[in-house]
């Protein structure tokens, strides 16, 4: 198969080109040819597309010298042959020396094709070598632009002649010397690091050098004095042989790293004096920093947990701690609480504040935790709105209170109405116990106002054993039946100052606990017995003093509690129940109540045995009982006298009219304190006495009042509330008042009241 060939053909006889043609296929070429005999044509035709060009030596208007010329000056690599009838030996030569690739007569055509063959191979290889010497000088020139813009230090020595052969231009910048320098004396190298530097340096450079394991960080002085940090690898590189003939490194200045991270090392030494958890851990949790503060917030040592994953040592739920890393790997930081545990498997609440750091090349590398302890914050904030919440529920009581006491005081003074025109034994009966259930209901309202507001409690002689009764009562009819209930009260029991209310409250709260501690049903004691205390067993007590008491005991045969839960019970909030089942108010209640009356209160407990309760009330005492209600026939009465009525409640009102005139007095009466002041200065010089509320609509009973010592400084007053919050009497006081009725007050309260207001001096 003939291989095709592109010729251009300089030639001005026809007949010798087809001579030349024949010749070349008689080669095993397939010529694609144009013929040109004019430099004019030939410069026209001239092109980098033909594969050879065959050229007469002599021509009547053109030569292949001249051809020769201008195909040097294209610059196109086309290999030329001259062919010619007669030629000198000495022309061909000079023709070769020129650029052409071969000389052939015309009468010798024979060999035309080896001639081609030959001139297109060494072309093929004049392209090659060109290319190859092409790619080497792009080669240097990437190399020479890389060394001399980076910043790191390249060098490379030769092994056998310990010749520095190539540094780039960073050295300059770096060691403050010339290249010219070190490459006159390569030894100035060693001579530049650090004294105490230089011998491990050296030892190293000779034993790992050779084996690419050469890598060191060295310190070396400047010629100004200045000390930089360098780190200095080398990598050996090896003949066909496999022997080592150049050494080839990289240096580069680590000055910033080597100082940040001693100032990082400053950094920790102040961090581990911090009260807060830092910690760092890497992307996949195992911790590489743990200051002091995180020693003491989780009993770990830094020792122990260093590369172990923090997942597995703080977190019993790990997926709010996987939420929270997503976060900070997303937006770069992470704020927010979690709950933790310590070595102890303690629980423990943290703020924490994450911070992922990257490393020099922008890529996240750790995260940076500071984790604020805020367990004992958390519940002071619990305990907070839980105050807060019973504050509203205290307000609400009270409102609910001031109604209530309001609906009652009708009813309780209308009974001593009822008494007079009451003779059978039967309705007398009746009104007794209206009287009792309305007293009861008064009573169940201040234990409201107790709980949840603190109101001022009514301190009298109590007979405890009644309470206690009270109480058994109580339990018996609401409590599950597989609970037994057994009361022991001493037939001596000395009577207790004190607000009945409360201790009623203190029994029913440890008898609700008892039940709680006894699901399955159990056995709860009351007993109460006549003690003493002597001085040295006082001693042991803080709140205990030397004197007789009453000793109250509350025994349960239920779960029992172990000495640390014991430690804890009487504090605000704290409880064992469930969520919902109780507001750990109850004992620390029951606490305060106690102490407030001037005793202790002691316990034992003990797993699977029961808990006991045992309460100290002081008795030094006189034993009296409970005032009892007159016979109406004895209440005291007025003579005339001119009373006004201030209250906002029109059935008070009313009631009061009725009762105050049943007995001998006169009355005016008024809705507001407006109302009450048009009618003092109208009736001053007769109004003996003024009975008014303090809680009413338009002007209060306190603003009243001090209009009223305004007009006449000796008026007398009784103040009455349905509620009686702490600091009542104080205010009072300040106001000239000195007669109080806390409502729901009775026809014998009311009259005992204006009788001893009227008989004194002012």
């Amino acid at each position: 198969m003939s291989i095709p060939l592109r010729v251009l053909m300089l030639e001005d006889n026809p007949l010798d080109a087809e001579l030349v043609l024949r010749a070349l296929r008689h080669g095993g070429y397939a010529p694609d040819w144009q013929r040109v005999e004019s430099e004019a044509d030939y410069l026209a035709t001239l092109a980098p597309g033909f594969d050879i060009i065959l050229s007469d030596y002599e021509m009547p208007s053109f030569s292949a010298p001249r051809a020769l010329e201008l195909l040097k000056q294209s610059g196109f690599d086309i290999p030329f042959i001259i062919i010619s009838g007669t030629i000198g030996e000495d022309v061909a030569v000079d023709a070769m020396r020129q650029g052409a690739s071969d000389y052939l007569l015309k009468d010798r055509l024979a060999r035309l094709g080896l001639s081609i063959n030959t001139a297109l191979e060494q072309a093929k290889l004049r392209r090659v070598a060109l290319e190859t010497q092409h790619k080497l000088r792009q080669s240097e020139e990437r190399f020479r632009q890389l060394a001399e813009n980076i910043h790191e230090v390249f060098w490379s020595t030769d092994v056998a002649k310990n010749q520095m052969l190539y540094v780039s231009p960073a050295y300059e910048t770096i060691w403050g010397r010339t290249c010219e320098s070190l490459y006159a004396s390569p030894q100035t190298w060693m001579e530049a690091v650090h004294p105490d530097d230089r011998d491990r340096v050296i030892c190293a450079a000779v034993a790992r050098q050779l084996d690419g394991s050469y890598d060191e960080e060295y310190r070396i002085v400047r010629p100004d004095g200045s000390q930089r940090w360098i780190r200095d690898r080398a990598f050996p590189v090896r003949n066909d042989k496999g022997e080592v003939y150049r050494v080839v490194g990289l240096a580069r200045d680590v000055t910033d790293r080597v100082q940040s991270h001693e100032q990082l090392r400053e950094q920790a030494s102040l961090l581990d004096k911090a009260r807060d958890a830092i910690l760092v851990r890497d992307l996949e949790h195992r911790i590489t920093y743990w200051n002091k503060g995180a020693e003491q917030l989780y009993g770990w040592e830094a020792a122990e947990v260093l590369g172990r994953k923090i997942s597995e040592l703080i977190y019993r739920d790990a997926g709010p701690f996987e939420a929270a890393t997503a976060v900070a790997l997303e937006h770069g930081e992470w704020i927010g609480e979690l709950e933790q545990v310590n070595r102890a498997d303690v629980p423990i609440l943290v703020e924490a504040r994450w911070t992922l750091v990257r490393d020099e090349k922008g890529a996240p590398h750790s995260i940076l935790a500071i984790n604020t302890d805020i367990t004992e914050k958390k519940r002071m904030e619990q305990q907070f709105l839980r105050a807060q919440r019973l504050e509203n529920i205290g307000t609400l009581a009270g409102g609910i209170a001031h109604d209530l006491n309001n609906v009652l005081s009708p009813i309780l003074m209308s009974i001593g109405l009822l008494r007079l025109t009451s003779s059978d034994d039967r309705s007398k009966s009746m009104l007794t116990t209206i009287e009792t259930s309305a007293k009861r209901g008064a009573d169940m309202v201040r234990q409201i106002l107790s709980f949840a507001r603190g109101v001022e409690g009514q301190r009298t002689p109590l007979d405890v054993s009644l309470i206690i009764k009270d109480v058994q009562h109580l339990v018996q009819e609401t409590f599950p039946k597989n609970l037994q209930v057994h009361c022991s009260i001493a037939d001596d029991l000395p009577a207790v100052m004190g607000d009945h209310t409360q201790l009623h409250q203190i029994l029913l709260n440890l008898c609700v606990n008892a039940r709680d501690a006894m699901p399955s049903g159990g056995m709860l004691t009351i007993t109460a017995v006549s003690t003493a205390v002597d001085a040295l067993a006082a001693s042991t007590q803080s709140e205990a003093r030397a004197c007789p008491y009453v000793l109250i005991k509350v025994i349960d045969t239920g779960t029992g509690m172990p000495p640390e839960l014991v430690d804890k019970i009487f504090d605000p909030f704290f409880t064992t129940k469930e969520v919902g089942k109780g507001t750990g108010l109850g004992l620390s209640t029951v606490l305060a109540i106690v102490k407030s009356h001037g005793g202790f209160l002691e316990v034992q407990s003990e797993p699977g045995r029961g808990t006991t309760f045992a309460i100290f009330l002081p008795s030094n005492i006189s034993s009296s009982e409970p005032q009892a209600s007159l016979p109406v026939e004895a209440l005291p009465r007025g003579h005339g006298e001119l009373i006004l009525i201030v209250d906002d409640e029109a059935a008070v009102r009313a009631i009061a009219r009725e009762t105050l005139e049943a007995f001998g007095y006169r009355v005016l009466s008024a809705a507001d304190g407006t109302e009450a002041l048009s009618l003092y200065s109208v009736h001053q010089a007769e109004i003996a006495a003024v009975v008014t509320d303090l809680m009413m609509p338009v002007m209060d009973g306190s603003v009243t009042i001090q209009v009223l010592k305004r007009i006449n400084p000796k008026v007398k007053v009784i103040a009455g509330s349905g509620i009686a919050t702490e600091g009542t009497s104080a205010r009072m006081a300040e106001l000239g008042v000195k007669h109080f009725l806390p409502k729901p007050y009775t026809t014998q309260d009311v009259l005992g009241a204006l009788n001893l207001v009227l008989r004194s001096a002012g």
